[in-house]
């Protein structure tokens, strides 16, 4: 059983934290006396609000309203935004926020992006709150643990600013309690700040972190190393801006982290149980004993889970439980959804470097454990055998969402897995609980910081050097034969191949302009099996808006704060300014 307080899922309830985004705006949060600030729990609400939906339960008493509770966690909410519009994942049950999702037509009530925009808002104010009150006597003693805990909520309350600056091009950037409604800043000025606040936190975190499920110095260097790479994104519209510059930080601060955290390194040793079963050093960062030492000295930030005491539908579970059903391999627990799979243009990343075509594939039929032997790749952990279920997934472009005639339709990405690497057989793998995963989110991994240098390098022209990397780091780690040559598509397929399904496709494609179609025709979407602009088309065919890179600041907000409005039409290099500010309609 993993080690941590158990009181991870106790909040501050005497706070009375409102939850829409409205009461965001206007509901104060002045708790004057210690009964109603508890330094410890708050603490703890802090880091939990990114692994529990809310007070109680996995799918119920959600912290964000108007929405189903048990898709209004943290990740769920992020992971929606980022791969169910990108190339990797079908969601196949017919939700409409979904499909609007997964068909790029997505508007400013969309509840899946009204819940991110207030999830992110809403822990931002509980960082705040305890970085108000956590700073002031008498709970801060001037304790080196004081310290660490203070910067530790800072880079909470960063990370989140983070997601905030790269889906929306106009966000609060919200630093302290206040009772006034929010101003909105462009994302380049956001992007400022973050960079600056990322720089401090290197020198106020501990140089290792004081628990496995806190962060450390390691986690601002590659969330600033990130922020570089992205830099030319979030400054697209700043006039004083040199596409570019940052290529050089990039590569510096990835490089710092791997240099200054020797307690860090890649899983690289595999697991052969007794029993013959095989868990490559890929696949034990996604199975249900993903806590173990040697597992997490490759996570910098990994957010908990835990079938007793930290259970949320937001997170492993749906990653895991989405992608079964009854008749496949055992997963570890009972859950089976069968309502997400990968997409064909997914699949092709791993046929690619074997010059396997699709009428090929589509007599390989092999499950989850032979299937990354076939393509050479410990990261190919997909199905395309439905085993007892008396099917086989094909490679077929999905046309429909939202009916299980289509549930076969492309190999089953199953990645993440409840079973633990230290059972003798899946079915026996140890657990707390049939009905919960135990399975932690890698939120920050190692390998992003040797990715962000091979691309770093390839951006300045060090291609051999980027090269380098990505076939003696990453794909020997995988167990990959070598790439002989490296271009912009490839590098782009790389991201995908490493990083599948972890919640992060979008900002890799928004990044290579990418994001809707090839580099030769960026607005034209053709994600394939994708329908388009409610005519039935399989693909856009008159181009997608720039705005669409983005997501669209909830109506609800644009309309209730009177600051928003002012905001945007009063910053001189804004295009959008007459479209809603961010190209949607008010």
């Amino acid at each position: 059983m993993k080690n941590i307080v158990k009181y991870l899922s106790l909040v501050c309830v005497a706070l009375g934290l409102a939850s829409c985004v409205h009461n965001l705006n206007t509901t104060p949060i002045d708790p004057n006396s210690s009964t109603s600030f508890n330094p410890d729990r708050m603490f703890t609400k802090c880091y939990s609000c990114m692994a529990l939906i809310g007070q109680s339960g996995p799918g119920e008493n959600s912290d964000v309203e108007d929405i189903d509770a048990g898709t209004s966690g943290f990740y769920r909410t992020i992971w929606y935004c980022n791969e169910l519009t990108t190339d990797e994942a079908w969601w196949i049950w017919d939700d409409k926020e979904s499909k609007q999702l997964c068909q790029t037509n997505w508007v400013g009530d969309n509840t899946m992006i009204r819940a991110i925009y207030t999830r992110l808002n809403l822990n931002i104010k509980y960082c705040n709150h305890y970085l108000t009150y956590a700073s002031r006597e008498p709970y801060y003693t001037g304790s080196v643990e004081d310290d660490n805990r203070l910067a530790e909520v800072r880079w909470i309350r960063a990370f989140h600013i983070f997601y905030l600056m790269d889906m929306y091009l106009y966000a609060p950037l919200i630093t302290e309690e206040s009772n006034e409604f929010p101003h909105f800043l462009p994302r380049h000025k956001i992007y400022e700040w973050l960079v600056e606040e990322l720089k401090d936190l290197i020198v106020k975190l501990p140089a290792e972190r004081v628990s496995k499920y806190r962060v450390g110095k390691a986690a601002a260097q590659l969330l600033l190393a990130r922020v570089y790479l992205n830099a030319d994104v979030y400054n697209k519209y700043n006039p004083y801006w040199t596409a570019g510059q940052t290529w050089d930080k990039a590569l510096n601060a990835a490089k710092a982290v791997i240099a200054d955290n020797p307690q860090h390194s890649l899983v690289t040793e595999k697991i052969t149980t007794d029993s013959g079963f095989v868990y490559s050093a890929y696949q034990q960062l996604f199975m249900g004993d993903n806590h173990r030492d040697e597992v997490m000295k490759e996570s910098l930030f990994q957010i908990y889970q835990d079938g007793l005491y930290a259970q949320s539908y937001a997170s492993a579970m749906m990653l895991i439980g989405a992608n079964r059903l009854q008749g496949m391999n055992a997963w570890g627990i009972e859950a089976e959804w069968h309502s997400m799979r990968t997409s064909p243009t997914m699949v092709d990343k791993f046929l690619k470097p074997m010059n396997i075509d699709r009428a090929t594939a589509s007599e390989m039929v092999y499950d989850e454990f032979k299937m990354p032997a076939q393509l050479h790749d410990d990261r190919a952990i997909l199905s395309s055998d439905g085993l007892s279920t008396g099917y086989k997934f094909t490679l077929k472009g999905n046309q429909e969402l939202g009916d299980t005639k289509y549930l076969f339709d492309c190999w089953a990405g199953l990645k993440f897995t409840g079973v633990y690497s230290s059972a003798a057989l899946p079915e026996l793998s140890p657990r707390q609980n049939k009905d919960w995963p135990d399975t932690d989110i890698p939120m920050l991994r190692l390998a992003e910081a040797y990715m962000i240098q091979a691309e770093a390098n390839f951006r300045m022209g060090k291609v051999g050097d980027a090269l380098d990397i990505i076939n003696n780091v990453i794909r020997k780690r995988a167990n990959a034969d070598p790439l002989p040559s490296l271009d912009e598509e490839t590098l782009l397929d790389e991201w995908s191949r490493e990083f599948w399904y972890e919640g992060r496709r979008r900002i890799d494609l928004v990044r290579f302009d990418r994001f809707f179609g090839p580099k030769s025709d960026p607005k034209r979407y053709h994600w394939e099996g994708r329908m388009g602009k409610n005519d039935g088309s399989q693909f856009f065919t008159t181009g997608t808006e720039d705005y669409m890179n983005w997501f669209p600041v909830p109506s609800e907000d644009k309309k209730s704060n009177p600051n928003f409005k002012t905001d945007v039409e009063g910053d001189a290099g804004n295009a959008y300014a007459s479209q809603g500010g961010d190209g949607y309609p008010y």
